[in-house]
Formats: C-alpha cells, structure tokens, sequence
C-alpha cells in the first residue's frame, strides 16, 4: 500500500504539469471544458507513449519534477481546474494569498541553498523555531482571513512531516518546493506586470490633452 501510494504521489506532479499544459494548448481553440478535459488526458497519454532514450517522456518528466510539497500539490490541482473551467484566479485573494506565500518560501530557500547567500536556510528546516513559528503565523491569518484552502494544505504539509511519510526530514521539503514556486513567481510577475499596464493606461487616459 506504501510503495504504492509513493509511485502515485512522485508521478502527481507531472500528471497535473503535462494535463493542465495541454488544457492550456486546448483553450487556444476551444473553451469547452469536456474538449481541454480530453486535451490534457490525451497529452498524458502522448507522454506515456513518447519514447525518450530507454524512458517515456511521462517518466522524465516525473523525475524531473519530483514529489511535490503539499501546498505544492493543491496549487498544481487548483490550477489544472482552473484551466479546464476557464476561471481566472488572479481576481481570488486567497490564490494571490498562498502564490504570494510560496513565493517568498522560496525566495528565502533557494538562493541561499544554490549559494547565492552566506547563510544556509534550508537548515532551518532541520532544527529551531523560526520556520515553524513562521508556518503557524501564516496559518493563523489563513484562518483569520478564510482562507481554508491554504490552511488545509499548510495542515496537510506539517501533518505529513509529522507521520514521516517522506524520505526528508526538514521541514522546508513539505511546505516549498521549486514547481511550486516557479509558478507562484510567475504568478506574482504576470499580477505586477498587468498592475503595471493597467496604471500606465489609466494615467495616459486621465492625462489632460
């Protein structure tokens, strides 16, 4: 039961990465959520038959992408929902709440882990109380504020670190992780890049002539 829930779990991520990218090739053409339905189980299937060396692309994928984090994996499923029903999320205060989160998670992780700073935070995941002290403020205004869905997957991320159900044990592994926050910052880029445009035009609009 282990080992199987393990195979799913490390494959979650590039099924929801290659189904929702064909979702997203579908809406091009089609707004029908059945059609991108069909669009990104049958770009699963391609991957799955698309030899690449002695693996399918579905199986690089896989290994490249890595088990997601919790929090990880419900952004991955809210955004694959999304790209079916064709739902914008950046009007949702709770998506730019929890992307906002992840990111600067993993602004704080990986420059430090890849060298770019002196000090090494990812060890903070090891020891001390400053991450989860950090965690349980973040959750404590997810719940103040409603929203439950980011609660529900930071609840997730400390209760499957508690019962071990990974190999890691640092902290930082179940609450960020880097798909998670390439998307998130994305996100964040796309919001003040928009932010930006909408000013500027509003400023050219109110500008006397």
């Amino acid at each position: 039961m282990t080992m199987t829930l393990d195979f799913l779990l490390n494959r979650s991520g590039a099924v929801l990465v290659i189904f929702t990218l064909s979702a997203v090739v579908a809406g091009f053409f089609t707004k029908s959520p059945a059609w991108r339905t069909a669009f990104g189980i049958a770009g699963l299937v391609g991957a799955l038959l698309i030899a690449i060396s002695t693996r399918s692309a579905f199986e690089w994928t896989a290994s490249a992408l890595e088990r997601p984090s919790p929090p990880g994996l419900l952004l991955l499923v809210v955004l694959a929902i999304a790209t079916v029903m064709n739902r914008p999320l950046a009007t949702s205060a709770e998506f730019r709440f929890g992307t906002l989160m992840l990111a600067v998670a993993g602004l704080v992780l990986y420059p430090a882990a890849v060298g770019f700073l002196n000090y090494d935070s990812y060890v903070l995941g090891y020891r001390g109380y400053l991450l989860p002290a950090a965690i349980a403020v973040v959750l404590a205004y997810a719940i103040y504020r409603g929203y439950f869905i980011s609660a529900l997957a930071l609840n997730a991320a400390i209760l499957v670190f508690l019962f071990g159900t990974r190999q890691s044990l640092n902290l930082w592994d179940y609450v960020v992780d880097p798909v998670a926050w390439i998307i998130a910052t994305a996100t964040w880029i796309a919001i003040a890049i928009r932010f930006l445009v909408v000013r500027v035009s509003t400023k050219k609009v109110l500008a006397p002539a």
